[in-house]
């Protein structure tokens, strides 16, 4: 029986599929949710609350069992400046000092910082980002106060919105951190950097801030990483996308050098044209932390399986994962919720005895959430445990009885097995400080048992340890009957550079599993080995699953051996071979004579004929052959698969040019042109920042259309820019004709009272009568 039963008054509603909790015994009422609804079989208690913590955002626990929270002082600063001046947050250490569960003790760990977001403990020091910095923070005297504070890297850019978050920890030993969409310029301590971009994404380096990576980039806030035990990489993910008029956050699988479907800003990854979708979209719910289940107390049901915060709908989410093709599909249920205002779960994770530890920040945030208009810091947070009634506590969940330090190589090797999470993590770390002298027992335990988790356990281990003997051991597991043991064999030889894996892994590009064949390719990719180039390009196939095709693409793309690409440019009896070349050579950003993709631009494969035609919009150099595609896709109009899509990036692409202007106007000036495809084309000019003063007068030659699309484009673009008189006074006629649709009408006056002080009296009559009617 947990210890704090005696805190908890349960209340079971009968026919009811969760229970309802009551919990009592807080000094503060308002820290304390009436209800808090879990699903059966689960019972939720208070660990931390006032005075102990107010407004917990973020977590982590040390290899003691410390809790470090990174936490708000409860007020809404919304500028640089503001946040540097004042330095209101800070991150504090809860200690549970008798065991019980319930957190006795609070320190103030590191104080006057500006957005600490996030938290990992590692090799004995806090990682977090703390905008600009990713920073190390270290108690040299073990008195709960870090004396030491180390830039790793940055710098990012930051307002008081919360859009940077981290560092996770991956099997692979790297820092994974999250955010950027307010802007980044990374900087690592080897000198090695992201570049400039404020498109978000997920990021990484070497704890000691060396190699900065990016990893993967799309969406508006990525938030929480966790890695399946195979090392697949999922992230949450606010603002996704905007689908059906809806915004929408996201689950998301990522894969290295990969681009979500919707990136805002400029990336600095390549173009594979494999745009990564979610794998489950959740509405507008502001999803924030994320875990994977590694223990045992809630039954192997749940191990593996991720507990999603979802701010804004106020609940936790399960998350099943199912593998389908190369990534995955998604079954889910309601964990957690609460109806009380001002909960706002922000942050969970598993504690050693299995239990979850949810952070409820509270209603102090208000600034950047659109469903948090009014701060209310008077409602503070707490910290929540949530075990199982049944839960079979794991005796010494840290192994804090064991004798570390004179154990032999055998028994810490064996260690891997171990139920007890915190047990198989201790002793990975004991044998990579042992490094080459654990190597040969290593070796000969991982030959002699043929568990796959134990195999990718000790996989993920020796791929730490840099010694020329741990790549013998990996190698040999690229032809494991597993295919999960396969793929971490894999990613792992991709990590380390290992050219001498490079024929192995070309074998593996035809391996039956999707997510195998994906991983050969990204350590293809690492390796750099210009070798491999045939094999991808052989192995490349358009059925193969979207991951895995962007995994081909982009391991083409860091190889960069445009020499070696360009003989599958040529190659006409492999259109899709052709398709993917010119991806690389477009990524690779090539010097390449337009006269090389003509013929493509011509191709009887459709697919071919438009990928041809994308990439010759975006080089402008290309402008003549350019405006003839554009001709060509005009006398088009009439077909159902014209490339919509191409149309608009020729327009962006070319519009501020005098001669594309030129065809454009003569489009819209042709009798004999669809209404439909002129609608198009105005609905795309609506998209550049600028109107060139010569298109304005694509909006006269829609209007005098007799076509209520084209006349409606032609008012939204008008409404969109600056008009002149001549195109006012044009518009000022159509609003007055007798015949002309209310909705025109009412367009009309939008662009009119954009651009006069004050409307004509009978126009004013007319919205009058518009409102006071109850039949319009």
């Amino acid at each position: 029986m947990n210890p704090l039963s005696h805190l908890r008054r349960w209340v079971c509603l009968q026919s009811s599929v969760l229970l309802v909790v009551t919990i009592a015994g807080l000094a503060d009422p308002s820290t304390s949710p009436s209800e808090i609804k879990v699903l059966p079989g689960f019972e939720v208690s208070v660990a931390a609350a006032s005075p102990l913590v107010d407004y917990p955002m973020m977590a982590c626990l040390d290899d003691k069992g410390r809790l470090y929270i990174a936490e708000s002082d409860g007020r809404n600063l919304t500028t640089r400046e503001e946040i540097e001046k004042e330095r209101p947050r800070f991150v504090r250490r809860l200690v549970d000092q008798d065991g019980d569960g319930v957190y006795d003790t609070s320190t103030i760990f590191a104080g006057e910082m500006t957005m600490p977001e996030g938290g990992l403990w590692h090799q004995g020091a806090l990682y977090i980002i703390s905008a600009p910095y990713l920073l190390r923070l270290e108690d040299l005297d073990d008195d709960g106060v870090a004396d030491k504070r180390e830039k790793i890297l940055g710098s990012m850019e930051f307002d008081g919105r919360a859009n940077q978050h981290g560092p996770y920890l991956g099997p692979n030993g790297r820092l994974y951190f999250t955010g950027g969409h307010f802007g980044y310029d990374l900087i690592g301590s080897d000198g090695s950097r992201s570049g400039v971009s404020r498109a978000a994404g997920v990021f990484s380096c070497w704890p000691d801030g060396r190699d900065v990576r990016v990893e993967g980039q799309g969406g508006v806030n990525p938030v929480d990483v966790v890695f399946t035990p195979n090392g697949d990489m999922l992230s949450t993910c606010a603002i996704f996308d905007s689908f059906g008029g809806r915004r929408h956050d996201a689950l998301i699988h990522w894969m290295r050098g990969g681009l979500t479907q919707r990136v805002y800003g400029n990336p600095l990854l390549p173009e594979t044209g494999f745009r990564l979708p979610a794998v489950s979209r959740w509405g507008q719910v502001a999803p924030a932390g994320l875990v994977r289940y590694r223990g045992t107390s809630f039954g192997a049901a749940y191990r593996d399986t991720l507990f999603a915060c979802q701010f804004n709908a106020h609940k936790v989410v399960q998350v099943s994962l199912e593998r389908q093709g190369g990534s995955f599909l998604t079954v889910e249920k309601d964990f957690l919720s609460s109806e009380r205002a001002g909960f706002h779960p922000a942050d969970i994770l598993e504690d050693v005895d299995g239990s979850l530890l949810l952070l409820d920040t509270g209603g102090w945030l208000s600034w950047g959430c659109p469903f948090s208009k009014n701060a209310r810091p008077e409602i503070k947070g707490a910290v929540y445990r949530i075990q199982k009634d049944d839960a079979l506590i794991p005796n010494d969940p840290r192994g804090n009885t064991l004798i570390w330090d004179s154990m032999k190589a055998a028994s810490l090797i064996g260690l891997l097995k171990d139920t007890r999470p915190a047990v198989r993590d201790r002793a990975v770390e004991k044998m990579i400080e042992m490094g080459a002298s654990i190597l040969r027992d290593l070796e000969q335990v991982f030959n002699e048992n043929e568990d796959p988790t134990f195999r990718k356990r000790c996989l993920w281990a020796v791929s730490r340890i840099q010694e020329e003997r741990s790549l013998t051991m990996i190698r040999s597991a690229l032809l494991d009957a597993d295919a999960g043991v396969r793929q971490v064999a894999a990613r792992s030889l991709g990590e380390r550079k290992d050219a001498a894996s490079v024929q192995v892994l070309t074998g593996l590009l035809q391996d039956t599993n999707a997510f195998v064949r994906g991983a050969a390719a990204t350590a293809l990719g690492l390796i750099g080995d210009r070798e491999a180039v045939p094999d991808l390009f052989q192995h490349l196939n358009p059925s193969d699953p979207l991951h895995t095709q962007h995994a081909f693409v982009y391991a083409l793309t860091e190889i960069g051996d445009l020499k070696g690409v360009l003989p599958y440019l040529r190659d006409s009896n492999r259109p899709y071979g052709q398709r993917m070349a010119l991806r690389v050579i477009d990524a690779l950003d090539a010097d390449l004579e337009a006269t090389s993709i003509l013929p493509l631009l011509h191709s009887t494969d459709p697919d071919l004929r438009q990928e041809a035609r994308q990439m010759a919009s975006r080089r402008k150099e290309w402008k003549p052959a350019m405006i003839r595609v554009f001709r060509e896709l005009s006398l088009e109009a009439n077909s159902k698969q014209l490339n919509w899509q191409l149309i608009e990036s020729l327009i962006l692409s070319y519009a501020q040019e005098d001669d594309f202007q030129s065809a454009l106007l003569e489009t819209m000036s042709s009798a004999g042109q669809k209404p439909e495809f002129k609608e198009h084309l105005l609905n795309s000019i609506a998209f550049l920042d600028d109107l060139p003063e010569t298109l304005e007068a694509c909006v006269i030659l829609g209007l005098k259309e007799n076509a209520p699309e084209l006349r409606s484009a032609s008012l939204k673009l008008a409404a969109r820019f600056e008009m002149p008189s001549n195109v006012l006074k044009f518009i000022a006629q159509l609003e007055a004709q007798e015949g002309v649709s209310k909705k025109d009408k009412v367009d009309a006056l939008k662009v009119l009272v954009k651009h006069q002080d004050r409307l004509a009296d009978g126009s004013i009559a007319f919205l009058t009568r518009l409102i006071t009617d109850e039949n319009t």
